[in-house]
């Protein structure tokens, strides 16, 4: 009776494993994840190197930041490329990903799309037209404020008076950014001679044309240059190196979203509009959760997406302190710095601001 009594429980308690095993087993007989397990799995696609100090390293660190604190599985798909990213998107989407950052402003509408397509919820860069309550977001950096800041410190630190800007591109970021940092240039130095030189529509990897372009504001005359490239900002930076290394004269550049400190050998990086992505990435994850995904979320000084990196300890008190007065103004808004995305419009705010440049 006992050895009866034993086989039943034996068998009851293998049926009860049994059942639980295929309870587990999800489409494909692969083996789901628990219902009460709350691990989001995000997939981010970047364009180019995860490590490049700037647009691609920025998103991934600040998503790389958040697995623990928001209990998410991260998966990085770096050097994408600027063409047909589809098969990496559909690749995520058959392994089950909650999310996919779509991290380039070229990837806006392929993404949404295929988003539709599989049901996957994506988002994607500076379209906030293919938001879609529960399935796309959108996320933009209103960098404008920041870039003022950066300005004002150009305008304080040029000995020529000739501040360049060289863009590997005209997106909406860069155009923020750009005419931020015209209006900082113009409200303390607004006799300075600026200098502006597109490398392309979409040179943003471009590290030789990048290092023609800047030498030529060299030998223009600037001796500081405000940098927007992503990978092109290293021949920015070299450009900018090797000019002081030659001349024994200080020059400076201003860099953007990332922190090039370990590589300034030369001692030129005057400081960078950084970007931390942790502010939109973090409410979008919860978003998610609490079934409110499908909006446009913002990264800006006011919410600390957006600051300057700190200035070496060659910078005098007196920029310090005009950049930190300039600071509590636009957050006291006492002072509001224009948002001009379209490139038009840009270049006829640089044109009025300095009618001697242009």
């Amino acid at each position: 009776m006992l050895k009866q009594t034993g086989l039943r429980f034996s068998l009851v308690i293998l049926v009860g494993v049994l059942l639980g095993l295929v309870m587990s087993l999800g489409p494909g007989g692969h083996v789901a994840m628990s219902q009460n397990s709350n691990t989001l799995k995000v997939g981010l696609i970047v364009p180019a190197s995860k490590t490049d100090h700037g647009w691609n390293e920025q998103a991934a660190d600040s998503l790389l930041a958040l697995e623990g604190p928001l209990n998410i599985k991260v998966e990085i798909a770096e050097q994408a490329g600027y063409g047909d990213i589809s098969p990496i998107f559909l690749d995520f989407a058959k392994r089950g990903f909650d999310l996919v950052i779509c991290h380039a402003s070229g990837y806006q509408t392929i993404c949404p799309e295929l988003a539709k397509q599989t049901g996957v919820k994506t988002a994607v860069v500076e379209n906030p037209h293919a938001v879609a309550k529960g399935l796309v977001s959108d996320y933009e950096s209103q960098a404008q404020d920041v870039a003022y800041l950066a300005g004002v410190a150009a305008g304080l630190m040029t000995k020529t008076n000739i501040v360049g800007i060289v863009v590997s591109g005209e997106p909406p970021t860069w155009n923020f950014i750009t005419t931020g940092f015209a209006e900082g240039l113009h409200s303390v130095n607004p006799n300075a001679h600026l200098l502006y030189t597109l490398i392309g529509a979409a040179a943003y990897e471009d590290v030789a044309d990048a290092k023609r372009d800047t030498a030529a504001e060299l030998a223009a005359g600037a001796d500081v240059i405000l940098g927007q490239g992503d990978g092109a900002s290293f021949g920015m930076m070299q450009a900018i190196s090797e000019k002081k290394k030659n001349s024994g004269k200080q020059v400076w550049f201003i860099d953007v979203i990332g922190d090039k400190r370990s590589l300034d050998t030369e001692g030129v990086l005057l400081t960078s509009v950084l970007f931390d992505f942790t502010k939109v990435f973090t409410p979008m994850i919860q978003d998610i959760r609490n079934g409110d995904f499908g909006k446009v979320y913002t990264l800006d000084m006011a919410n600390g997406g957006m600051r300057l990196l700190d200035f070496p300890g060659s910078v005098p008190a007196k920029v310090r302190a005009a950049v930190a007065q300039a600071k509590a103004n636009i957050l006291s808004n006492k002072l509001q710095v224009p948002a001009i995305s379209d490139p038009g419009q840009m270049h006829k705010l640089l044109k009025k601001l300095f009618p001697g440049s242009f």
